[in-house]
């Protein structure tokens, strides 16, 4: 997944990435605001050694008071501290809030407590020290008992050794015994008498003040961003699992895949197309406005122009996958879009269930429908067939020959047959149009139709031998790209940086004389692009004097339909033989009138 494609994925599950830090953000400021703060303070306690024989040999022992980290909770201890200062405690709870830690390398008990207050924490750490030192001499003399009780064992194993050597003299095994037993019975010796030479086990260190009592765990704002962060991870985890567990059509890569035909073209904008046809009501393709939709019907309709390989009659169905897309709206422009490139085109509606495709393509104010069934439009060289049966059922009546009989003369009619057909899955009727059919275009729904019901529609129109050609993918939001390729060949407004040659002269009254504005009359301006039919008239001008300026006619509204690419020639008077051919400077003014006009119109 690249960088571009995971913000898209977080950007359609923002509202998951939303929620989800907001929640965490809440959890973490209810729980930072209820939990409850803890002190903790620290007490050293020194334990003091005594060693054995020489400091500088090697074979010097170190003995001190037993160093367990455990004795510092010993109920003892902890009883004594419940009696004192914390009366009224249960010395097991007492446990919960006293720890010990011992540094074997400098001989230090660290005794650390934890309460709801800086003050009660110093109070008890310091307590807990105290006792602790005072438990000690009791707990010397505990292991003096202990050396006592190992030593009379030793005594009893050296009797039994005795005996055994005196009944074998010469028992290598029995003298080794009785060696290591009276060593291990000397060290103990040693050990006790140690034990009984010191006087004052342990002393405190440095106990616990009110200024080294610190909070125990994070802080407020500390939690509060955890729980942003966490949230922001939650988010992510849960647009990344919904864009996997998402089976939509998200691209054309999926729409090919899922199809098995190439996408012929991406439909951009097609929702905005439908608002604004809904508001004039003109078929978008139909006006001189560019824009990213109909840009891309033009690419739709490319696509198929190849696909009928030069066909002098072609018949093209449009279908879609589900009832959500906006077939009969692409159906529509797409044969509007062949008529004003200047071919016959016949738009035959069937759709018997919803016949949408009739309230698209209204009639003019004219003519009624031919004898052929034929009956004009608003869009030049496009005319409208309905097929309507109310007696049998529409699958029944697309399949009889009365139909095929009229689809064939339709098709002799013009030279492009543009078909709106029921969605694929929704009835047999797309099945049966698309045997009629030369080209048979899939419109499908990116973000909305899923990619198995896409492959269940092309797979349902390749059994029944239908030549798809293609899928239009509507519902694709338009990019740069598309707006760049609509506005391309708009006039632009020149940049008075530019210089005067760049900029078009905006004439206050165009009856006043015009002169060339490049030196001996050499056009140094570049006039909008235009045919020959929009060259308006040229001020008269002889050898001897400057030119005279003719009044400009009035322009020609254009027609409400103009075809495409076909500019709209304006009336001019004709030239008189002593005219010459204006320069683009002159005419730049009124062919820009024009254009405003037309554009505005």
């Amino acid at each position: 997944m690249t960088v571009r494609e995971f913000l898209r994925v977080m950007w359609e599950g923002k509202y998951l990435l939303i929620g989800s830090v907001v929640l965490a953000l809440a959890a973490a400021w209810v729980y930072a605001d209820r939990k409850p703060e803890v002190f903790e303070a620290t007490a050293t306690v020194q334990i003091n050694a005594v060693e054995l024989g020489d400091s500088t040999s090697p074979a010097a022992t170190t003995t001190s008071v037993d160093t367990d980290p455990g004795l510092v909770e010993a109920p003892g201890v902890l009883q004594v501290v419940a009696e004192g200062v914390a009366a009224g405690a249960d010395p097991k709870a007492l446990a919960a809030q006293v720890s010990g830690a011992f540094d074997a390398s400098t001989q230090v008990m660290a005794v650390t407590t934890t309460a709801g207050a800086p003050g009660d924490a110093v109070a008890l750490a310091n307590a807990v020290a105290s006792a602790y030192v005072d438990s000690l001499p009791g707990v010397i003399d505990d292991q003096i008992a202990e050396i006592d009780a190992r030593r009379d064992a030793l005594r009893g194993q050296l009797d039994a050794v005795d005996k055994q050597v005196k009944d074998k003299p010469k028992d290598p095994l029995a003298g080794a015994e009785r060696s290591t037993i009276i060593d291990q019975y000397q060290t103990l010796s040693a050990s006790r008498s140690t034990l009984e030479s010191i006087v004052t086990p342990a002393q405190i260190l440095t106990p616990a003040t009110g200024s080294s009592a610190v909070v125990v765990g994070l802080p407020r704002a500390s939690i509060v961003l955890l729980g942003a962060l966490a949230g922001l991870a939650i988010g992510v985890g849960l647009a990344l699992a919904r864009r996997a567990l998402d089976s939509r059509l998200r691209g054309r890569a999926d729409a090919a895949a899922a199809a098995g035909v190439p996408v012929l073209a991406e439909l951009y904008g097609v929702t905005r197309a439908a608002k604004s046809y809904r508001r004039t009501p003109v078929l978008p393709i139909s006006s001189r406005v560019a824009s990213p939709f109909t840009e891309s019907i033009r690419e739709l309709r490319t696509a198929l122009h190849v696909a009928m390989q030069d066909r002098e009659h072609a018949v093209v169905v449009v279908t879609a996958t589900d009832p959500h897309a906006p077939r009969p709206f692409i159906a529509a422009n797409l044969a509007a879009s062949w008529a004003m490139s200047g071919r016959a085109t016949v738009a035959v509606s069937g759709d018997l269930r919803r016949p949408d495709l009739e309230d698209l393509l209204p009639r003019p104010n004219g003519p009624g429908t031919g004898p052929d069934g034929l009956r004009p439009t608003q869009v030049p060289n496009l005319r409208f067939l309905a097929l309507h049966d109310p007696t049998m059922d529409p699958a029944d009546y697309l399949a009889t020959d009365r139909v095929r009989a009229t689809v064939e003369a339709a098709r002799d009619a013009g030279e492009v047959l543009v078909i709106d057909a029921p969605p694929v899955l929704a009835a047999a009727d797309a099945t049966i149009l698309g045997a009629y059919a030369d080209c048979v275009v899939l419109v499908a729904t990116a973000g909305r139709t899923a990619r198995s019901v896409l492959a269940e529609a092309a797979e349902r129109l390749r059994i029944n031998g239908v030549p798809l050609t293609g899928v239009a993918l509507a519902g694709v939001k338009g990019d740069s790209r598309m707006v760049y390729a609509s506005t391309y060949g708009e006039p632009v407004e020149s940049d008075p940086s530019d210089g005067p040659s760049a900029a078009v002269p905006d004439p206050v009254d165009e009856t006043a004389d015009r002169t060339p504005s490049g030196p001996q009359g050499t056009p140094d301006d570049r006039a909008p692009t235009g045919s020959d039919d929009d060259a308006s008239p040229a001020p008269a001008r002889d050898e001897s004097g400057p030119a005279r300026a003719v009044t400009p006619p009035t322009p020609v509204r254009p027609p409400a339909f103009p075809p495409t690419g076909v500019r709209v020639a304006t009336v001019a008077a004709p030239p008189s033989a002593e005219q010459e051919p204006p320069t683009p400077a002159q005419v730049a003014p009124t062919i820009g009138r024009l254009l405003r006009t037309a554009r505005s119109s």
